[in-house]
């Protein structure tokens, strides 16, 4: 397998590159990691190219484990990234078992079709046209994709029909189904590349080999 020099010019909802803020997130009650680096202050801040790459790599993180998978995928592979933030900030989703989370997904899972259902996130400017491959790297928030994540999808979703989609997932322990299910409901048109690559989160340091053989299995460079 091919190593590139993954071009991080993320297209960040933020004014510039955050990218260690935290990963994965609520999980029925699993605990969260601490952020390794919370104020991203060891981060590069390329300008965006986004002709650069025929690959986009969308993520949410909150703990920090979807963070450095995506930073493993790009020493991997060639791509331009975003990384979706929430517009309200501060938030302690881990106060009272996650209970924001919760409320975040129930309300989606309410009415799947309202706009209103979604969390307001940063505005995110990008063009999808340059790109053949959308990989979309998600934290499961009980049993579901994280509430931001599906923001983004839900606003952005139907441009990607006819691409090539690829979902990994992070979860401490949960199957990924109903993140699956979330991703193909929000990407109706997507051609999703199988199998999609979970990660649990004790496997994240140890992450290389894993999204190697995935991204192998999946035929992605053919």
């Amino acid at each position: 397998m091919r190593k590139l020099l993954c071009l991080f010019s993320v297209l960040s909802i933020t004014a510039g590159l955050n990218a260690c803020s935290p990963a994965d997130h609520p999980e029925n009650g699993s605990s969260a990691e601490s952020p390794e680096n919370p104020d991203g202050s060891d981060q590069p801040n390329p300008g965006p190219d986004p002709t650069a790459g025929k690959t986009l790599v969308v993520y949410y993180s909150f703990t920090n484990n979807v963070h450095t998978i995506v930073g493993d995928l790009c020493t991997q592979i060639e791509a331009d990234v975003i990384r979706v933030e929430p517009a309200e900030k501060g938030l302690d989703y881990a106060a009272d078992n996650y209970a924001i989370g919760s409320a975040l997904i129930q309300a989606i899972r309410n009415d799947p079709d309202n706009a209103s259902s979604y969390p307001a996130i940063d505005p995110v400017a990008v063009g999808l046209d340059p790109y053949d491959t959308v990989i979309v790297a998600a934290p499961l928030w009980w049993s579901s994709m994280a509430a931001p994540l599906q923001t983004f999808l839900f606003n952005h979703g139907a441009e990607m029909a006819g691409k090539r989609i690829g979902l990994i997932v992070s979860s401490s322990s949960s199957g990924i189904s109903g993140v699956e299910s979330d991703a193909r409901r929000l990407i109706p048109g997507g051609n999703f590349l199988t199998p999609s690559l979970w990660i649990r989160s004790s496997q994240t340091s140890n992450c290389h080999s894993m999204i190697a053989e995935w991204l192998e299995d999946t035929g992605y460079a053919e």
